[in-house]
Parts: C-alpha cells; structure tokens; sequence
C-alpha cells in the first residue's frame, strides 16, 4: 500500500468535505419541504377549527341576541 502525499490527502479530505456538504444541503431541503408541508397542514387544521368555532359561536349569540329581544318586546307589550 502507497503512502498518500499530503496534496493528495488534502484533495482527499476536500472531497469527503465536499461530499458531506452536499448530503447536508439535499437533507436540509428534504426537511424544509416535509417542514412546510406539515404547516400547511396544521394552518388548513386550525382554520376548520376556526370555521367551526364560528359555525357555533355566531348562532348562539344571534339566539341570545334574539331571545333578549323578545323578552323585551314581551315585557313592553
């Protein structure tokens, strides 16, 4: 076995360097798009909930709103 020269092992290191960047980026962009796919999820979960909230929250307070009403309506009459 060939002893390396200390060029050729730079250029050895350089490439393992190299190559552990570039396996790096690719696992970082693979992150960042599994990262906004599950914000996309959690924001089209939170606005359902929030459309339900509404759904609820909107008519009781016209029932209210409305059963107030009559009640007034009733004691002035």
């Amino acid at each position: 076995m060939q002893a390396l020269s200390d060029e050729q092992q730079m250029e050895r290191l350089e490439k393992k360097v190299d190559d552990g960047f570039a396996a790096m980026k690719t696992e970082f962009r693979e992150m960042r798009t599994d990262m906004k796919a599950e914000f996309r999820a959690v924001r089209s979960e939170a606005r359902s909930d929030f459309r339900l909230l509404l759904g609820i929250l909107l008519p009781m307070y016209l029932t209210i709103i409305l059963g107030l009403a009559a009640l007034l309506l009733q004691h002035h009459l």
